[in-house]
C-alpha cells in the first residue's frame, strides 16, 4: 500500500506532537510536514502536495476555514480532517459535507480511525468531488459561525463536544472563564469550550443572573455560596461546585451589594 502523505497545520506544538504520535501507530502514513499558522500551511500544501491534511480551525495569519476555502477553490487538493474545540461549529456541518473532524484534545484511536476513513474516501472520490464537499463545508461553517450560541430565550448555551451539539442550561453554569478568543464554560464537573470572547458572551447574558467578577471571569450569582479572603487583601468568590474565582478590587463592592447577606456571612466565616 502506498503511504499517505500527511501535512499537519496546527498552531499548538503539543497538539502537533500528539498527532504525530498517533500517526506513527497508523499503518502506511508518512507525516511530510507541519505548519504552525495558516499561511505557512498553505505554502506547505502547495509545495508538498499531500494526500491528507489535518487542519486546525482557529489559527493565526490565516484560519482553517479561510485555508479550506482556498483549497476548495483551487480544486484537486488533499482530503482534509479538521481539528476543532469550538462549540460554535455544528457537527452536522461536517457530516453533511462528508468531511471528517476531530474534537480536541484528540483521542489517539480516533486519529487512526479518521485516517482510514480518509483513505477510503480518497480511493472512492475524485479530487474535484472532495473540493466540492470542502466548499460546501466552508459555507456551512461560516453560516454556523454567524449563528448566536445563546438561545433567544437566554436560557441555554449550545456547545459541541464528542457527543455532538449539546444544550447547556444557563441555570447549571457555575462560571465562565476567558481563554484568549474562547470561553471555558464550567458547569458542575463538566466544562465546554466555546469560540467567542468573554465580553461578547457576557453581553448576551442576563445581567441579573451573571456578574463579571474579573476581566477573565463571569459567575452565575445563583451558584455563589460566599466570599473568602485571600492573601494580600484579595477576595475570591466561592461557588457551589467547590471552585473559587478571584474577584477584582473594582468589582468587589458591587458584587457584595448583589450578593447581600451571602457576602456578609461568608466574610465573617472566612
Amino acid at each position: 500500500m502506498v503511504p499517505l502523505k500527511v501535512v499537519i497545520v496546527e498552531d499548538e506544538p503539543l497538539a502537533v506532537e500528539r498527532l504525530k504520535l498517533a500517526l506513527k501507530a497508523a499503518p502506511d502514513v508518512e507525516v511530510v510536514g507541519a505548519a504552525h499558522d495558516g499561511r505557512q500551511g498553505l505554502e506547505l500544501i502547495r509545495s508538498l502536495k499531500p494526500d491528507l491534511v489535518f487542519l486546525d480551525i482557529k489559527m493565526p495569519m490565516l484560519d482553517g476555514i479561510e485555508l479550506a476555502d482556498i483549497l476548495a477553490k483551487e480544486g484537486g487538493g488533499p482530503a482534509v480532517i479538521f481539528l476543532t474545540a469550538f462549540g460554535q461549529f455544528a457537527v452536522t456541518a461536517f457530516e453533511l459535507a462528508a468531511v471528517d473532524y476531530l474534537m480536541k484534545p484528540v483521542a489517539l484511536d480516533r486519529v487512526r480511525a479518521s485516517v482510514e476513513r480518509a483513505r477510503e474516501r480518497i480511493a472512492a472520490s475524485t479530487a474535484q468531488e472532495r473540493a466540492a464537499d470542502l466548499e460546501k463545508l466552508v459555507t456551512s461553517l461560516r453560516r454556523e459561525a454567524e449563528t448566536p450560541s445563546v438561545e433567544p430565550s437566554n436560557q441555554s448555551l449550545w456547545v459541541t463536544d464528542a457527543r455532538g451539539r449539546v444544550r447547556v442550561p444557563l441555570s447549571g453554569v457555575d462560571w465562565l472563564e476567558a481563554e484568549r478568543d474562547y470561553v471555558r464554560i464550567h458547569s458542575g464537573k463538566d466544562s465546554h469550550l466555546m469560540r467567542m470572547t468573554l465580553q461578547a458572551l457576557a453581553e448576551k447574558l442576563d445581567a441579573s443572573n451573571f456578574f463579571r467578577v474579573h476581566r477573565s471571569a463571569v459567575v452565575n450569582l445563583h451558584a455563589v455560596t460566599g466570599l473568602r479572603r485571600r492573601s494580600w487583601g484579595l477576595v475570591s468568590v466561592r461557588l457551589r461546585s467547590g471552585a473559587e474565582v478571584p474577584v477584582g478590587r473594582p468589582q468587589l463592592r458591587e458584587l457584595k451589594r448583589r450578593l447581600g447577606v451571602r457576602a456578609v456571612i461568608a466574610e465573617e466565616d472566612a
